[in-house]
């Protein structure tokens, strides 16, 4: 929870992976990029056509931009070479004078080799995006001037 705007807490989101910055754990970025490049994966290989605006079927990494509402949503592909498909979700929630900011990973483990990617993820997925969405707060009331 948060009481920055849901303007400026958008206008962070929009940044996501712009110039290598993740938010939180640039380490464990950096590995999963170069892990991604050495598989083959576009990590490294793309950059973003805006960094302040994401519109539908941009490239922000390693992932493509396949919905956004403004100050509400943005959903991402990931377009890893990865066993399975997946999807990041960035959703902004009003509660009350606050808002809510959550980041969430939803994955489709393909066979075997899916279940034996994700499952073991899961741990850091829980401390990257929780540190994450803290970053994204915590930037956000800087631009409110809080």
């Amino acid at each position: 929870m948060t009481s920055a705007s849901g303007a400026s807490l958008w206008k962070v989101i929009c940044r996501f992976g712009t110039d290598d910055d993740y938010f939180s754990c640039p380490a464990l970025w950096r590995l999963r990029g170069a892990a991604d490049w050495l598989l083959g994966g576009p990590s490294f290989r793309r950059r973003r056509r805006d960094p302040d605006a994401p519109r539908v079927g941009d490239v922000v990494d390693a992932w493509r931009v396949i919905a956004v509402q403004p100050e509400r949503k943005l959903t991402l592909l990931l377009e890893m070479k990865v066993p399975g498909g997946g999807v990041l979700e960035f959703e902004i929630n009003p509660r009350g004078p606050d808002r809510e900011v959550r980041a969430t990973a939803y994955f489709h483990p393909a066979g075997i080799w899916g279940l034996l990617y994700w499952y073991p993820l899961i741990p850091f997925h829980h401390l990257v995006f929780r540190s994450m969405t803290r970053e994204i707060a915590r930037r956000a009331l800087l631009i409110d001037g809080a």
